[in-house]
C-alpha cells in the first residue's frame, strides 16, 4: 500500500535512480516478442525501453502517473493503458517479458500475491519471462523496529524550482515494513511546506514466495542481491527474480 505522491515529484525524487536499467534493458533484449511493463508509474523504466526500440505496455492504475508519462513520451512503440495489474485485462499469451521494477512487488497484499502471480504467468507466452526486484526479506528482518526520518537528498520542483528536501525513516512489525518519506518544501521566505509519503511492503518468507511462483507455473531460473546478478544471500539489500513461464 502506497499514499499517493504527485508524479512531479515522485518523477524527480526516484527518476534520477538508474543502476538497475541495465538489467532491464539486457532482459529486453533476450526475449523475443512485446514487452509488459508493470506498475509502470511515470516511466523511469518503461520509456527507456520503449526508446531503446522494444515494444511496451505500460500498465498503472493512476491516471496521474500515466498522465505525466503521456506528457513525456517520445518513443512510438510504447502503449499504456490504466489499469489495476492485479486483475489484468489484457490477452493470454501476449507478451516475451513482463518486468515489475522499483520494489513494487511487495507492495502487493500477500493474499493477492499467488493470483498476481497467475494472472502474469496468463498474459505471458510459453517460455515468456517474468522479472522483478523487492527489498531483500532477510535483510530487512535485521532492520531495527523503527527508524527516525534522516534527510536523504533533495531536488528542485520542476514546475516551481522550490528546492525540495526529502527525509526518510521506516517502521517495522511483524511482516509489515513501512518506509516513511518527507518532502519539504523550503520556501524562499523560510516557510517549510512539508508533504509526508507512507509505502507499506508485506513480507513473506523467500520459501513462502518461492512456493508462491511455483504454483502459477514458474521456474525460477536467477534470485540475486543486486543489478549486476551478484548471487542472492540474506544480507542483501534487493531480492531480484527472474522466473520463465512454463
Amino acid at each position: 500500500m502506497t499514499t499517493s505522491l504527485s508524479p512531479e515529484y515522485y518523477h524527480a525524487h526516484h527518476g534520477a535512480f538508474q543502476d538497475d536499467l541495465p538489467f532491464w534493458l539486457a532482459l529486453a533484449r533476450q526475449s523475443k516478442g512485446p514487452i509488459l511493463a508493470l506498475g509502470c508509474g511515470t516511466g523511469r523504466v518503461a520509456l527507456p525501453l520503449a526508446q531503446a526500440g522494444f515494444p511496451v505496455v505500460g500498465v498503472d492504475i493512476s491516471s496521474e502517473m500515466l498522465g505525466f508519462l503521456q506528457a513525456r513520451q517520445t518513443a512510438d512503440t510504447l502503449a499504456l493503458l490504466q489499469a489495476d495489474f492485479l486483475r489484468l485485462p489484457l490477452a493470454a499469451q501476449s507478451f516475451a517479458l513482463a518486468v515489475l521494477p522499483c520494489n513494487t512487488y511487495t507492495t502487493i497484499p500477500l493474499e493477492a500475491r499467488p493470483a498476481f502471480l497467475r494472472g502474469v504467468a496468463r498474459v505471458l507466452q510459453p517460455g515468456g519471462v517474468f522479472a522483478l526486484s523487492a527489498p531483500n526479506p532477510p535483510f530487512v528482518a535485521t532492520l531495527p523496529p523503527e527508524a527516525e526520518a534522516e534527510p536523504e537528498g533533495g531536488f528542485r520542483a520542476p514546475s516551481s524550482g522550490v528546492a525540495v528536501q526529502v527525509s526518510s525513516g521506516w517502521q517495522r512489525e511483524g511482516h509489515r515494513w513501512t518506509v516513511i518519506w518527507h518532502y519539504d518544501d523550503l520556501h524562499p521566505d523560510g516557510r517549510v511546506h512539508r508533504h509526508t509519503v507512507t509505502q507499506t511492503h508485506f513480507l513473506a518468507t523467500l520459501d513462502t514466495e518461492r512456493g508462491w511462483f511455483q504454483d502459477a507455473a514458474f521456474t525460477i531460473l536467477q534470485e540475486s542481491g543486486d543489478f549486476a546478478s551478484t548471487p542472492w544471500t540474506p544480507d542483501a539489500p534487493y531480492w531480484v527474480v527472474t522466473a520463465q513461464r512454463g
